[in-house]
């Protein structure tokens, strides 16, 4: 028993050592959720940047040359100015010859913005000074949801959505999602935000990681599930194929029921008014902070020393900030140009 517990244990230890986490929605490029993914998705988008062999140090895990065919179709429909979610994973990236379980490193920080030129500049929309991913979140996707607000003044088009993490062992990783934004108007406006009219129409994230309050189907552990359309329940019903002991389908329905729940409550958070201007135009926020490819400002360097036990804190966040919990300092890279 003894040395089963501690051969547990040092699986535990290389999973967290080995893996890591990724965008999940909206998906990345080139990932296993991704409708335009095609044949094999990449393996090594829970790895950090000079991680596990691999060779590409290109921005966006080397993918941005799929903008403009097939397989970088936009996944995601946003309106500029609205609050919208991204999920994080470390969940296995199914269909790969290797496909470890990731970790959230108990923490880092985390970025997301947009680039509107194919990838040549990204700026920040919101940054996460700390407990990023969330500590406690555990890799479930559904405990990984990030609130933002996209920039108001962002042009309409196709543009690329970035995900930057540094987690605290300072190592850099970094996943990318093709986006449309609608509605955007690009322009260089530097005025107070104003409070906009109330809208009485929810802002709706079209993810396709979670069940969506459109729709009350949900397959689950080979089971087929439906809850009441946009409405709270006590109980969702579930038709499992036989053999399954109804045990199993008790299961498949107590989670139907959390997943229907669960995101109800995020398209409640997300019904807020359009932000109708911005304190900073787009144009003139600051620029992600980026690592460990040709031309980044940084280079990481990662360790597991504990006088190491710190967050970064990115120095030009941005005007929206996510403040951390505390549980750690934060301090300033020490490592970019």
């Amino acid at each position: 028993m003894y040395l089963k517990t501690i051969s547990a244990l040092l699986l535990v230890a290389a999973a967290d050592v080995l893996g890591h986490m990724h965008l999940h929605y909206p998906p990345t490029l080139m990932g296993d959720n991704n409708p335009y993914t095609p044949g094999k998705p990449d393996s090594k988008l829970n790895y950090p940047y000079g991680c596990c062999g691999q060779t590409n140090t290109d921005p966006c895990k080397g993918h941005l040359g799929l903008l403009d065919t097939d397989a970088g179709k936009p996944v995601v429909e946003w309106q500029a100015g609205t609050k919208v979610n991204f999920t994080l994973s470390g969940q296995q990236i199914q269909n790969t010859d290797e496909n470890p379980l990731g970790g959230n490193h108990y923490g880092g920080s985390c970025q997301v913005g947009f680039s509107t030129d194919k990838g040549k500049t990204f700026k920040v929309a919101t940054t996460w000074q700390g407990n990023c991913p969330l500590r406690h979140g555990g890799i479930e996707p559904n405990k990984q949801t990030f609130d933002f607000v996209i920039p108001a003044d962002i042009p309409a088009g196709n543009a690329v959505f970035a995900w930057t993490w540094v987690n605290r062992e300072k190592e850099f990783n970094m996943n990318c999602a093709s986006v449309t934004i609608k509605n955007g108007n690009g322009g260089n406006q530097q005025q107070p935000e104003q409070p906009a009219a109330p809208s009485s129409t929810p802002t709706q994230t079209d993810s396709p990681s979670q069940p969506q309050p459109t729709g009350s189907a949900y397959k689950l552990n080979d089971c087929s599930c439906e809850c009441p359309s946009q409405t709270f329940t006590s109980r969702c019903t579930c038709d499992c194929p036989a053999p399954s002991s109804p045990s199993k389908r008790r299961l498949a329905e107590r989670q139907a029921l959390a997943l229907h729940t669960e995101k109800l409550r995020q398209a409640e958070k997300l019904n807020v008014a359009p932000r109708a201007a911005e304190k900073v135009a787009f144009t003139s926020r600051p620029d992600m902070l980026m690592y460990d490819f040709a031309g980044a400002a940084c280079t990481s360097r990662a360790t597991t020393e504990k006088s190491e036990a710190f967050e970064l804190q990115f120095p030009n966040p941005g005007p929206d900030v996510v403040p951390g919990d505390n549980e750690y300092k934060l301090k300033l890279p020490t490592s970019c140009a």
